[in-house]
């Protein structure tokens, strides 16, 4: 029972999304630039088009990539203190698409679409029926992004998740559809790269477990990262912090995540890592207050067309 309470409380907070994004953006830098590092995957920057681009010929791109992560959890179903609150292991993987629909010169600045499509499986592991919170999520994206010759970006995307259960026949538990617009900009400190974005967005949202639009919400949030290339090695340390507003409930909340991954690039095209993440959240309802650290590591391979 305490398994479903805390469940009940994750689908407003997604530990993944941080990294989606960042698996997406990489796809349009190492696309457009000809300056790209061959072992600087550039993949926490949560920016898009990061610096003066050369605009290929055809200006067209496809990524490929594929990872597994085996991680601790001390707070799986990001649940509050007490009731819901379970430590369990997971095993996330993940595959990943991006397109890149042509990079075209606008004088003062590039602009590049991208079509965005991965599949993710959660499976949790460890203490008695802890494998309830498992579920597979779909998740697609078409983006706008334009990068100015300054190192300022801009970009404006539409989210769309689909999550599934994998108890149920793989029967819809939750969507949420969000439109959202967002400001950056990258520059270089020494041999690393610091990058930060503000963005905006609107959650439209639907969960079997709740009443429908009741996780509706208005969001903005500031991203930053840092990547620290050591010849093969990256260190990548980052941070969100959001603020989101409920349209259906008395509610406000703070949302952060602090966090480190360290990968080592085999080849171009496969590396292993290290991460640790801790992510919280500081509710106006204390019933939906969290904090939760992950530590594991995992395995990536990525292709580039």
């Amino acid at each position: 029972m305490s398994i479903l309470y805390g469940q009940s409380r994750q689908e407003d907070y997604r530990s993944s999304d941080l990294g989606n994004l960042k698996q997406r953006n990489n796809q349009s830098l190492q696309s457009t630039s000809s300056s790209s590092q061959k072992y600087n995957e550039f993949a926490n920057s949560d920016l898009g088009l990061q610096r003066p681009v050369d605009v290929k010929d055809t200006g067209f791109g496809y990524h490929l990539g594929f990872d597994t992560k085996l991680y601790y959890s001390n707070n799986a179903p990001s649940a509050s203190s007490g009731i819901g609150r379970e430590s369990a292991g997971i095993w996330e993987n993940s595959l990943s698409n991006h397109f890149l629909l042509g990079a075209f010169d606008l004088g003062g600045s590039v602009f590049s679409p991208i079509f965005s499509l991965g599949y993710s499986k959660f499976s949790h592991f460890g203490d008695n029926d802890i494998d309830i919170l498992d579920f597979d999520t779909l998740h697609f994206s078409p983006n706008m992004f334009f990068q100015f010759s300054n190192g300022w970006t801009f970009r404006a995307g539409l989210g769309v998740m689909l999550d599934f259960s994998t108890h149920d026949g793989m029967e819809k538990t939750y969507h949420q559809i969000s439109p959202t617009i967002a400001l950056g900009k990258g520059f270089s400190i020494g041999s690393g790269i610091s990058t930060w974005e503000w963005l905006l967005a609107y959650h439209i949202t639907d969960s079997d477990q709740i009443l429908d639009d009741f996780l509706d919400r208005f969001e903005t949030a500031f991203l930053w990262s840092f990547i620290i290339p050591v010849n093969r090695l990256e260190i990548a340390p980052y941070m969100r912090l959001a603020y989101a507003n409920y349209s259906n409930q008395s509610r406000d909340d703070l949302i952060g995540s602090l966090g480190v991954d360290l990968d080592y690039f085999f080849t171009e095209w496969f590396s292993i890592g290290l991460f640790s993440n801790l992510s919280f959240r500081g509710s106006s309802n204390d019933d939906f207050d969290f904090n939760r650290l992950d530590i594991g590591g995992g395995l990536a391979l990525d292709a580039k067309f």
